[in-house]
């Protein structure tokens, strides 16, 4: 199994609590689009202390499955269409478990 940890810091803005509840529905709603997620989970952070905005963690099977994910379609338009136009920085972790 493969664990796919990801941490993005996004724009300040005055959209940004409902633009990171929008990234975290429309991020979910991935897991019966993409039979290669075994799991998925999108977590806003509610420390304001810390630097990263919002966390993702998503479980596959394997180095493949976790390619099959990233270039999948639907995931693709999200990256594209919510994160990217307001994403500051981003941090990711991957690991077999």
């Amino acid at each position: 199994m493969i664990k796919h940890i990801v941490f993005f810091k996004l724009q300040a803005s005055e959209q940004k609590h409902a633009q990171m509840q929008e990234i975290k529905k429309q991020l979910e709603a991935l897991i019966p689009q993409i039979p290669e997620l075994k799991s998925m989970e999108v977590g806003i952070n509610a420390n304001p202390k810390e630097q990263w905005d919002l966390s993702l963690t998503a479980i596959v099977e394997n180095w493949q499955d976790l390619e099959t994910y990233a270039n999948h379609p639907a995931h693709q338009s999200i990256v594209k269409n919510l994160i990217a136009p307001i994403k500051e920085d981003r941090a990711c972790v991957d690991y077999a478990f």
